[in-house]
C-alpha cells in the first residue's frame, strides 16, 4: 500500500515539475526573451501563409489576419537575433503578393505588403526564403533506399575516435528535413566528443553500460520549450524532437556511421544534473541521447531485435461500401 502511494505522490511530484517548466519557458511566458518568442511565432504564422499557398485551390486574399499580424511582427524583431524568420515571412509575403498580381487581383493589403516589402529590403537586404516551391515525386525507382530503412541497427561496437565536424554538420543538416509541427523547427542537438563530459553523462542516462567507455561522440537531443503554448501542446516537444533524432539517425546509417539511441526515461532532478552537466540551458527539454562515431574493425554484431506482425500494430479501418 504504501509504495503503490509513494508511486502516486512520485507521479504528482513529476508532473507539477512539468508544469513549472511549461508555465515558466513556454511561448506565452513574459519571462522568456521576447525576441525567441517571436522567433517561433512569426515562424509559426508564416508557415499557415505557406500551407495556404501550397493549397491546389487556392482562395485569393486568404489569410489577411495572418498577413498582417506577421508584418506587425516582424517591426518589432531583431533579424540579428536569427535571420530565419524574416527570410522565411519575407518569401513568403512575396509568394502571396506574386500569386495575386499573376491573377490581376488588386487589393489595399497587397499594396501594404509591397510598400512592406520594399522597406524590409531597403534595410536589412535579406535572402528570402519562405513561400512554396516546385517539386517532383519519382516514385519507385527501384533502388535501394527500402533497404536502407530496414538495414539500419542500433550499433555499440564503436572505436572511440572523434568524428571530424564536417561530417557530424553534414549529418545535421541532412536531418533538419525531419518535420516539425508548423515548421517551427524548436529541435536543438548538443555535441560532445570530450571523454570526461561524455562519461559524465553517459554515467547520468545510465543505460549505456558495457560500451560507454567506447563511446567517442554523443549527441543529446533537446527541444525549446518556447516554441510551444498551451495544454494541448504540452507533448509536442518530445513529438518534434524525436522526429528529427529519427532523422538523425537515418542520416548517420546512410553516410556510414554508427549510431546507438539511448533513451531519457528519466526524473526531473536527473534531467536536471545533465542539463547542468552537459550546458544545455534550462528552457530546453531533453528527449534522448544519441551514440555515435565509426566503428572497431572487427566483424559488427547487433541484437536481432525482432519486430513485431505487421497484422499486429496495422489495423484498418474501413467504412462500408456505397450500394
Amino acid at each position: 500500500m504504501f509504495s503503490k502511494i509513494g508511486k502516486i505522490l512520485q507521479f504528482l511530484s513529476e508532473y507539477m515539475q512539468d508544469l513549472w517548466l511549461c508555465l515558466r519557458y513556454n511561448g506565452y511566458s513574459p519571462l522568456v526573451d521576447r525576441q525567441k518568442r517571436l522567433f517561433y511565432k512569426i515562424i509559426i504564422e508564416t508557415h499557415t501563409i505557406e500551407k495556404g499557398l501550397s493549397l491546389p485551390f487556392r482562395r485569393p486574399l486568404f489569410g489577411r489576419d495572418k498577413i498582417r499580424f506577421v508584418m506587425s511582427s516582424l517591426d518589432g524583431y531583431d533579424p540579428s537575433f536569427s535571420p530565419l524568420p524574416a527570410e522565411m515571412a519575407l518569401g513568403a509575403l512575396e509568394s502571396y503578393l506574386r500569386f495575386h498580381r499573376d491573377g490581376s487581383i488588386d487589393d489595399p493589403i497587397l499594396d501594404e505588403i509591397a510598400v512592406f516589402l520594399s522597406r524590409w529590403h531597403d534595410k536589412y537586404r535579406l535572402t528570402t526564403r519562405g513561400g512554396v516551391k516546385s517539386v517532383q515525386l519519382h516514385g519507385d525507382t527501384g533502388d535501394a533506399r527500402p533497404v536502407l530503412l530496414q538495414s539500419r541497427v542500433s550499433l555499440r561496437m564503436f572505436d572511440g575516435k572523434a568524428l571530424p565536424l564536417d561530417v557530424v554538420q553534414e549529418v545535421v543538416r541532412i536531418a533538419q528535413s525531419a518535420p516539425s509541427q508548423c515548421n517551427r523547427q524548436s529541435s536543438q542537438v548538443h555535441l560532445y566528443q570530450d571523454r570526461s563530459r561524455i562519461d559524465e553523462l553517459l554515467a547520468l542516462q545510465g543505460g549505456s553500460r558495457g560500451f560507454s567507455k567506447h563511446v567517442g561522440n554523443l549527441f543529446v537531443v533537446t527541444s525549446e520549450i518556447a516554441a510551444w503554448g498551451g495544454p494541448g501542446q504540452r507533448n509536442q516537444p518530445y513529438v518534434d524532437s524525436a522526429l528529427f533524432a529519427m532523422c538523425l539517425l537515418l542520416a548517420f546509417h546512410s553516410r556510414g556511421v554508427a549510431a546507438c539511441p539511448l533513451n531519457l526515461a528519466i526524473t526531473n532532478k536527473i534531467e536536471r544534473k545533465i542539463k547542468t552537466a552537459a550546458d544545455i540551458p534550462a528552457g530546453e527539454r531533453l528527449a534522448m541521447m544519441i551514440a555515435f562515431g565509426s566503428t572497431l574493425s572487427e566483424p559488427l554484431r547487433a541484437a536481432m531485435s525482432p519486430r513485431r506482425h505487421v497484422d499486429e500494430i496495422l489495423h484498418m479501418h474501413f467504412g462500408i461500401s456505397a450500394q
